[in-house]
């Protein structure tokens, strides 16, 4: 018998004092340390697209059944003179017991402008980024630039993964430029580092269509066996403002060659994955229509095919946001996302994600039990 079985659900992050001032979190990302601790970092700001976000640090000592917040990733008054920055990263832990944080960052040299430009569907510039950390993540590196070899800031919203090749791989889909200029076009971009994160070649592609018209949004990857990794994407064609269903990408050389997209049937937006072995593959999708919520799936992914062996919803919203504003537009309407799937054991995994409830942005989590 296969199951999902929900056991408790756990508060990361939430603002302690919410009438003395603001403090939405957003954006969470796990790690399972050799000692056993969980380390998660995540974005918090005044709001939504507030100029003061930035990196914050919190650590379990007991597999998630509490959490407690150390602060920031790094004192951001190092930072060179006149650079205020929105920063997004998540954490990887690596086959020497190290650590590093992939993402991106906004350039905020006006914190009256906010990210997104309405009229072209164009966010701020910004940088790819990088940072390490030698202690179990409690103390980080400053954020270092990432060689993107394009105009655009490419979406690394997930964490890079090590394959089994010992490559640091990390994906993301290219946003417009401020002006709404798109020189790539939308595709979904592949950043590969030989030297654990010390240098990088952006020339890899996972995710394209002929027309470049659909944008691999909050695209995230895994292995699956040796060289067969596997992408899932928020799925958006942009010239039409329009959702598509979650689309899967594979590859069996370590990413240097890609299936064309692989239309799941998931009305979904951000979606995430985790190997469980073998062809299996544990799924979490942010549903925005339909049944509104956190959707978790067992997929039988053998021979590239994918087929739902069960399902189950671990949290649900109380309304549908899907609506056809554009992509830039939509930021207000999100009441929840980057969901993820961290295993911590044989049959237990922690899924995570960002919501808003009773007016607050926090961070939960869910522990599921899995029968396999």
């Amino acid at each position: 018998m296969v199951a999902i079985k929900k056991i408790d659900e756990k508060i990361v992050y939430e603002n302690p004092i919410p009438l003395l001032r603001s403090r939405q979190a957003k954006f969470p990302g796990l790690a399972l340390l050799p000692s056993g601790e969980l380390i998660g970092l995540f974005e918090m700001g005044e709001a939504f697209d507030s100029a003061d976000s930035s990196i914050y640090i919190t650590r379990s000592l007991d597999k998630g059944k509490s959490w407690q917040f150390q602060g920031d990733l790094y004192d951001q008054s190092l930072l060179p003179t006149g650079l205020n920055v929105s920063e997004y990263l998540k954490p990887t832990l690596l086959d020497d017991g190290s650590l590093v944080a992939v993402g991106y960052r906004f350039h905020r040299p006006d914190p009256d402008t906010p990210i997104g430009n309405t009229e072209t569907g164009g966010l701020l510039p910004g940088d790819n980024i990088i940072s390490f950390s030698e202690d179990d993540g409690k103390t980080w590196s400053i954020p270092e630039v990432i060689d993107r070899g394009c105009s655009e800031l490419i979406e690394t919203s997930g964490p890079c993964i090590q394959s089994q090749s010992g490559d640091l791989i990390a994906i993301g889909c290219p946003l417009k430029c401020w002006d709404g200029s798109n020189p790539i076009g939308q595709t979904g971009v592949l950043l590969r580092s030989k030297d654990k994160g010390k240098t990088w070649d952006s020339s890899g592609r996972f995710f394209d269509t002929p027309q470049k018209n659909v944008s691999p949004f909050e695209s995230r990857i895994c292995e699956m066996a040796p060289g067969r990794l596997v992408t899932i994407a928020w799925a958006f064609n942009i010239s039409e403002n329009r959702h598509l269903p979650n689309l899967v990408t594979v590859s069996h050389d370590d990413g240097y060659s890609w299936s064309e997209p692989i239309d799941t049937g998931h009305m979904a937006q951000a979606s995430n994955l985790m190997s469980l072995g073998d062809d299996l593959l544990l799924t979490i999708h942010a549903h925005r229509a339909g049944e509104v919520g956190l959707t978790v799936r067992l997929v039988d992914f053998k021979n590239d095919q994918w087929r739902v062996r069960e399902e189950t919803v671990i949290w649900g919203a109380a309304q549908s946001q899907v609506t056809s504003k554009n992509f830039i537009e939509q930021f207000g309407d999100l009441k929840f996302g980057q969901p993820s799937l961290l295993r911590l054991n044989d049959n237990e995994v922690l899924a995570t994600h960002w919501c808003v409830e009773n007016g607050m942005h926090k961070i939960k989590t869910h522990r599921l039990e899995l029968t396999l």
